[in-house]
Parts: structure tokens; C-alpha cells; sequence
């Protein structure tokens, strides 16, 4: 799937970040006849795996998932609060093999003729010419538009002084569950500041991890084992670690996206829920939304036009996103106060509740 590395490329689109979104562009742009470049400075494309791996079944309709790809169909969500009570809620969709998820993004782009170079990370820009290294080589494309969706600390976002600033550092091990479930949990406690703890369970195993808010002072090693520790004794999974990841999740809400002929998409450009965390569904909009604006300004051969994908995305992300911030800005003091006061912020600062849409 890899393309012959050669010292200078011509390309319509680059696009740096073989993730949900940089698929999801390439694929938008490639099956329109462009042609397309993916930098992937990976070994392999979707690993190592930094995700919870839920995704609503909405999501699962719009790409056309493969049945392989959907591991543990999931009916509901539990909130668990921190004096005890227990909330559910509907939330339908699967626990997905992410990695394999991320493959098949990029196995439809490069179907469509899309060119994927792995390991390989780009270094700069001189406004004409990216310069790429390729295990150590250099590597020059002139792309007319760059589609930067390379993750939370994102060099694309870099060049255009447009920069995640603000995170949830996670932190999860893959655990074996004592009984299956159809349903995730989430675990609110002020051992977990800023963030919560989850149980996605994926068959036999679950990924349980937790994001901590780092200006509240616990470490998410801490954090987790804590909560490992908790979840072991109420019979929830064995004590036996089976993998260990983590990583930062945004929580700033959207940046700004564009600039001349350079759009941000997915983490990169801050797409993701600022309270919930949840990315995944956003970067393949966002990505997608990307690739068809791309195409637009090449076939009018109007870069201006690249910047109407910003509208876009505003147009359905900021609101939402722009709530939650200011949502999760006022939670962070009750974190230091009592389990009730805690509890009571809980109802109008979690999507669960009824009161956090008003």
C-alpha cells in the first residue's frame, strides 16, 4: 500500500495524518480524480491505538463499516456518580477494532488512487515546496492544498500558528472483564479531576482508562491504577494487565482551521468534544468536509474557496464545542469541593443529564 519513495513529487492535495480524518480527506478528494499524497510517519497505519474505540452507529451507516471492523455492539451508556448513583442513558452504537477502522479509511482513499508514504514526517514548508523525511531521507512535494489531520500536537497546525493549547492526558490499560457487557461506563470521582473513567468493553476485554485535567495535579498513572484498583475489587475486571497506552486528548474546542491553502482537520484542528473527549466521529466529518472544499477551490482553481470549509465546520462544531469549554472551565473548581457540590455541577455539566442542554 506504501508508494516507491522519490526525491520530489507534484501532488493536488497533500495530506499529512493517515488517522479517521486524513482518511476520510484522502478518500473525498482521490475518488474526485484528484491527485492525492498521504504522509503517514508511522510504521504502520493505525498504530499504536490511543482510543476508547466507541463509535455511535450513525457513524458506522456513513462509512459503510465492514462487519469485521464492529467488535461489540453497544446499547447504552452507565454514568457513575461519585456518591454512588447510577445514571443510564441510550447510546447505540459498536466498540470497533480501531486500528483496522483506520486501515479501511485509507484502504478506500487508496483504492481511488490516493499514494500513501509511511514513515515519513513532514518538516517544513516554504509556502511552495513541504519538505519530507522518509527514514531519513528527504522528500519534496508541491501540493496545491495541505490537509493537515496529524493529531493533537500537530506540526500542519504549527505553520499556521493554529495549536491545540489545552488537554486531557489519558491514560488506559486493556483488561480482561469477569462478565460481558452491552453497555460502557463512565466514572466520575474526585480521585479522576477534570476527566472521568471509563469501561468500554470489547467482548472478553474492555479498555479501561481515565483523562485527567493536568492542572489539577494527579498523575494519570495514578489516576488509572486507583482506579484499576476500585474496579477490581467491585468484580468488575481481572487483575491482569493485558496492554498499556495513553496519550493527550484536546479539550480547547476548534482552532482556527485555514489559512491560504492550508486546512486543519480532525484533533489537529481541535474538533473534538471538550467534556466528553470524543474525536473520532468529528475527524471523519471534518476530514471529509476538508477533501470536498479542497476539491472545490482546485476544479474553480479558487484557493479562496478553501476557506468556506472553516465556515462549515463552524457552522455545526463551534456552538456545541463552545458550550462544553465554557462548561468544563466552570466545572474545574468543583473537583476541590465536596461529593454533594460535585454531584449537583455533575447534572448541568455531563451529557447525560437532562439539565446540561439547557
Amino acid at each position: 500500500m506504501e508508494a516507491m519513495a522519490c526525491a520530489r513529487i507534484d501532488c493536488d492535495v497533500l495530506v499529512v495524518g493517515a488517522g479517521p480524518a486524513g482518511g476520510s480527506a484522502a478518500f473525498e478528494t482521490a475518488s474526485k480524480g484528484l491527485d492525492v499524497v498521504i504522509l503517514e510517519k508511522r510504521r504502520q497505519v493505525g498504530l499504536p491505538v490511543r482510543c476508547a474505540e466507541y463509535i455511535p452507529s450513525q457513524l458506522v451507516r456513513e462509512v459503510n463499516l465492514p462487519a469485521h471492523i464492529k467488535i461489540q455492539k453497544i446499547e447504552a451508556m452507565q454514568t457513575h456518580m461519585p456518591d454512588g448513583e447510577v445514571v443510564t442513558t441510550r447510546s447505540p452504537g459498536f466498540i470497533i477494532d480501531r486500528d483496522q477502522f483506520d486501515k479501511y479509511l485509507v484502504q478506500r482513499a487508496t483504492s481511488k488512487g490516493a499514494r500513501l508514504f509511511l514513515e515519513t514526517k513532514a518538516v517544513s514548508y516554504d509556502g511552495q515546496t513541504v519538505l519530507a523525511r522518509i527514514r531519513g531521507r528527504a522528500l519534496r512535494i508541491s501540493p496545491k492544498i495541505i490537509i493537515g489531520a496529524d493529531g493533537p500536537l500537530s506540526t500542519i497546525g504549527s505553520w499556521i500558528k493554529s495549536t491545540n493549547r489545552e488537554f486531557i492526558q489519558a491514560a488506559q490499560y486493556v483488561m480482561r472483564l469477569r462478565e460481558k457487557k452491552t453497555h460502557t461506563q463512565v466514572y466520575f470521582s474526585q480521585d479522576i479531576p477534570g476527566g472521568y473513567g471509563w469501561v468500554f468493553p470489547k467482548g472478553d476485554v474492555a479498555n479501561v482508562g481515565i483523562g485527567v485535567d493536568p492542572g489539577l495535579g494527579k498523575r494519570p498513572k495514578a489516576a488509572l491504577d486507583s482506579f484499576v484498583s476500585r474496579l477490581v475489587g467491585e468484580g468488575v475486571v481481572e487483575p491482569e494487565v493485558l496492554k498499556k497506552t495513553g496519550g493527550l486528548i484536546p479539550s480547547g474546542g476548534l482552532l482556527k482551521l485555514c489559512r491560504k491553502n492550508i486546512a486543519l482537520a480532525g484533533d489537529a484542528g481541535g474538533l473534538v468534544h471538550p467534556i466528553t473527549g470524543a474525536g473520532i466521529a468529528s475527524a471523519v466529518s471534518s476530514g471529509k468536509l476538508a477533501g470536498g472544499f479542497a476539491w472545490r477551490a482546485i476544479a474553480e482553481d479558487d484557493i479562496r474557496l478553501l476557506a468556506e470549509y472553516e465556515l462549515e465546520c463552524s457552522e455545526f462544531f463551534f456552538d456545541i464545542f463552545a458550550a462544553a469549554r465554557a462548561k468544563k472551565t466552570l466545572l474545574k473548581e468543583y473537583w476541590q469541593r465536596g461529593t454533594h457540590d460535585l454531584c449537583e455541577a455533575l447534572k448541568w455539566g455531563w451529557v447525560a443529564f437532562r439539565e446540561y442542554y439547557k
